[in-house]
């Protein structure tokens, strides 16, 4: 038997995409059950703000702007979960997808961690992991067609 290496960890991989899935539900799931500041919610709703023809005030626009965020999220986490099945015939796309993966994971990361404690703190500690183990090559074993060791 030979040994041939692997360039994913698709399992890794999977994982990191479900903490994108969660992070994205959870936070639209939050935006609506978690109760705001009265004052706040009263104050930003007496701010109009004019984006192009539409006037909007503040709290609408800031609520759009978190419910779009948590969609993104989720969407880019189910991309990357169908990822998996579209690039284990293509490692070389894979390790570039993966290289997005992780630098992206790690970046929303940063973010977490200088303004957004809490949840994101740990899901998104688990994708960077995760897409971090998923380009850790590895070595798995191959049989020859001749049975004999390659």
């Amino acid at each position: 038997m030979g040994y041939e290496v692997s360039t994913v960890r698709w399992t890794a991989f999977r994982i990191g995409a479900i903490a994108w899935i969660f992070t994205g539900i959870v936070h639209d799931i939050l935006e609506f059950v978690l109760p705001g500041d009265p004052e706040l919610t009263a104050l930003m709703r007496t701010s109009d703000m004019e984006i192009g023809p539409v006037t909007l005030n503040s709290e609408q626009l800031i609520r759009g702007v978190s419910l779009g965020m948590g969609l993104a999220m989720a969407t880019v986490g189910v991309l990357l979960w169908m990822m998996v099945d579209l690039l284990r015939e293509r490692p070389n796309m894979a390790r570039r997808f993966g290289i997005v993966a992780v630098v992206a994971s790690a970046a929303l990361l940063a973010v977490a961690v200088l303004f957004v404690p809490g949840p994101p703190l740990v899901t998104f500690s688990v994708a960077t992991i995760a897409f971090a183990l998923a380009l850790v090559p590895r070595r798995t074993r191959v049989r020859t067609q001749t049975g004999a060791s390659a």
